[in-house]
């Protein structure tokens, strides 16, 4: 592993020019409203902003958690503004002082919008303010944190069955008809594997005992009843967590890669010494199979398969991509393999050379086999704000790509320090 360490430092130079000089450089010059307080809800590809569009609940979140994590990590000044000015916009702007919670969006002129209460978004508002206070602790952010904790136990998990409920009304009435998923299942793996990260974030920072329990909770649900045999995860399940037959037909290699290291590092947050023991061989064994089946000869990661895998979607879009070199990376963490450098790099090629829009900043959307952008509006999409032909929109945002950066960075340094020791 040694002879890794000129490569790793080299690697390590790119990822942090990418994170600063290209990823967070863009958010800063493009994502900040000129005559607001707050982001804008969408751009074009060049930056110039689309002033009606809505505000999402989940990118203010994810802008909030990349931005305490970056002054946190690097203490930059801006970097830190960038997370106090998202923190007074969950609290002002997207908090329902009325019933609690967090709208999903609110419009241009910051009044609420969409008041569906989805798990989801309510969970990765307690990611990031559980990150905001890991880079700026207070005892009344982190009495905020736990108040939300145990609001989100009373409104969303299923006292009477396994996991939590995926979508609520504004006064937090059950509501069954607008789900995150398209078909409206019961249970979905996405919703669940984004409490399960906000849940461990919570508990790094707490050590509350019922935040523990429920986390240990998720963690053996996903072993037991998400994680199908071949190391893919089921999509969507009944109340009792049963896949439905619409589910088994797909297979989401995004989620799957991303799962591989998260649910990892959420074992290792929670320190339960059978946990982990489970968990290590199954996120080898999940990444490992992605590569097999969703990892494409140049190194770029198919969107998902479909008719019990005959059906490969081609498209390779800006979110996996960044979640395969942290999975890889964490592969070669757990097994000490080459191999996995070796495909991390290849994924990072990849990257570089067809998701990154070296003219104008940030990544593309999505790409199609032979690396060519979308940069034409969907004909296929229900949403108008969800576009191929935009930098930022309600779920385009520095959180992936950006976390990825920073996990990559803090990874290999780590890993050289333990090779240097004497």
């Amino acid at each position: 592993m040694n002879k890794l360490i000129p490569e790793m430092r080299t690697l390590q130079k790119a990822f942090q020019n990418e994170l600063h000089h290209n990823i967070l450089s863009f958010w800063i010059k493009f994502g900040l409203e000129a005559d607001g307080d707050g982001f804008y809800g969408a751009t074009d590809l060049n930056g110039n902003p689309i002033l009606n569009a809505p505000k999402s609940c989940v990118l203010n979140a994810r802008i909030l958690w990349t931005f305490a994590e970056a002054a946190k990590d690097f203490g930059n000044e801006e970097y830190a503004n960038v997370a106090h000015r998202a923190y007074q916009v969950l609290k002002n702007d997207f908090a329902d002082s009325q019933y609690g919670g967090y709208f999903m969006s609110i419009d241009s002129e910051n009044k609420p919008l969409d008041t569906i209460k989805h798990t989801y978004a309510q969970a990765f508002v307690l990611y990031a303010l559980s990150k905001y206070y890991e880079f700026a602790p207070s005892d009344d952010l982190l009495q905020k944190i736990k108040v939300y904790f145990s609001f989100l136990e009373e409104k969303a998990k299923d006292q009477q069955q396994l996991g939590y409920l995926e979508a609520f009304t504004r006064d937090w009435q059950v509501y069954s008809e607008n789900r995150m998923a398209d078909n409206n299942e019961p249970r979905s793996m996405n919703t669940h594997l984004h409490i399960m990260e906000a849940y461990a974030a919570c508990y790094k920072i707490c050590k509350d005992e019922l935040v523990e329990k429920r986390l240990k909770e998720l963690l053996v649900l996903f072993i037991e009843k998400i994680i199908r045999p071949d190391g893919h995860l089921g999509i969507f399940f009944d109340e009792a967590f049963n896949e439905t037959e619409s589910s088994k037909a797909i297979c989401s290699f995004g989620h799957d890669i991303e799962a591989s290291w998260l649910l990892w590092e959420a074992a290792e947050i929670l320190g339960d010494q059978e946990i982990i023991e489970k968990m290590k061989p199954l996120s080898v064994k999940m990444l490992n199979r992605v590569d097999r089946v969703g990892v494409d000869k140049d190194g770029g990661l198919f969107l998902e398969s479909t008719r019990f895998g005959s059906h490969v979607r081609t498209n390779k879009h800006w979110w996996p991509q960044a979640e395969t070199v942290v999975a890889f990376m964490n592969g070669l963490e757990l097994t000490s393999d080459k191999k996995y450098w070796d495909k991390l790099k290849l994924s990072w090629n990849f990257i570089d050379k067809y998701i990154i829009d070296h003219e104008n900043g940030e990544w593309f959307t999505k790409v199609n086999r032979l690396g060519i952008p979308y940069l034409i509006e969907p004909k296929d999409d229900p949403s108008p704000y969800y576009r191929n032909d935009w930098k930022i929109d309600p779920w385009k945002c520095p959180y992936h790509n950006g976390r990825a950066m920073m996990e990559l960075i803090s990874r290999i340094e780590k890993m050289i320090s333990s090779k240097q020791k004497p």
